[in-house]
């Protein structure tokens, strides 16, 4: 009895069996996590991103300047005479109100004595005819012909003593005197140049700079320059600037002040000017520019939120060929696109590659 129980249950413990198996191999199976990510990443577009950092301004810009004299004049005879002497040795420094030329004045002082002569023979005849004209010897009109003869000669000896002082040629500042293109006997003709002479104890410098950089420029600004002679930055202050822009190439021209005391500098020379462009204290986040997207108004830079690019409205401080200065819209820690500008846009899943260095 006991034998057949015993079979009985293995009989039916086999189907049992069967079945488990059978349902075991028709259960579907769960697919694995791993592959689930890896296409997720997939499907995000890599792009080159650099992380921002908020630094201090020191950008420069330059300007190509050119060093004139404080003051320069012609020297111009006003008289049609020879020349009798040149007081001055050429290239020489000479004292304001120094006599520079002595031209022929004979003619003058000759005709100088007749008026003078004329004068003193009118001035009696005045006198005369003064005293008759009170005993009503003579008539009103004979004295005030004297009297206006008298003062003719006057008049006609003080324009001959200006014509004297013409005659003597004089500096009408202090500087330094050129190459003089007239030697003693030589022929003056009036308003010809005799010579040059220019104040170098302070120079200027005349340069121009863009339209976009006029708020940096004003009279008592300090700007830097450099010459072909030195690298060193010397200092130079802003004098004046022209009222309005040149149209063509819409400049503005400046002129600044040095001081040429060692008489170190020449008029002439060329200067490299020198002067910051952006504020004390300003900060910005540079950037390729390769980065920038124009937008409405303006431009915008790409940075990754949330997996995503976001576009986001950037103010441009200065820029170059390669590189911009953002001064407003980025902060330091953006994450921002560098590459693959023109396969993104706002919301595009993207996945971020840090350039190795």
């Amino acid at each position: 009895m006991l034998y057949k129980s015993t079979k009985s249950r293995t009989g039916m413990l086999v189907p049992l069996i069967g079945v488990i198996l059978i349902a075991c191999e028709n259960k579907p199976e769960k697919p694995a996590a791993a592959p689930t990510s890896i296409n997720v990443d997939d499907a995000r577009l890599p792009v080159d991103i650099l992380i921002a950092q908020e630094e201090e301004l020191h950008h420069d810009e330059t300007a190509i300047g050119t060093m004139m004299p404080y003051r320069e004049v012609s020297i111009v005879g006003e008289l049609p005479q020879k020349i009798i002497h040149v007081a001055f040795q050429d290239g020489s420094y000479v004292e304001q109100g120094a006599i520079l030329y002595i031209l022929n004045d004979t003619d003058i002082r000759a005709r100088l004595n007749q008026i003078g002569a004329e004068l003193e023979l009118a001035k009696l005849n005045k006198e005369r005819l003064q005293n008759l004209l009170k005993t009503e010897t003579i008539k009103q009109q004979e004295y005030d012909e004297a009297l206006m003869r008298f003062r003719s000669l006057t008049a006609q000896r003080e324009l001959l003593r200006v014509e004297l002082a013409k005659t003597v040629i004089r500096a009408p500042f202090s500087g330094k005197i050129g190459i003089s293109k007239v030697h003693v006997g030589g022929y003056v003709i009036p308003g010809v140049a005799l010579v040059t002479l220019q104040d170098q104890i302070s120079l200027k410098i005349n340069f121009s700079i863009s339209e976009r950089h006029l708020p940096l420029i004003n009279n008592g600004t300090k700007v830097r320059f450099t010459t072909v002679l030195s690298a060193e930055q010397l200092e130079a202050t802003v004098l004046a600037t022209e009222p309005g822009l040149d149209a063509s190439g819409r400049s503005l021209e400046v002129q600044a002040r040095v001081d040429n005391s060692n008489r170190k500098f020449r008029p002439g020379m060329s200067a490299k000017i020198h002067f910051g462009s952006s504020d004390k204290g300003a900060k910005g986040v540079k950037i390729p520019t390769e980065a920038l997207m124009p937008g409405d108004g303006g431009y915008n830079a790409f940075v990754i939120a949330d997996g995503k690019a976001k576009p986001v409205a950037v103010t441009i401080g200065n820029r170059t060929e390669a590189e911009a200065v953002i001064t407003a819209g980025l902060s330091t820690g953006d994450s921002i696109i560098v590459s693959n500008m023109l396969r993104i846009g706002d919301g595009t899943p993207v996945k971020a590659i840090i350039p190795t260095k």
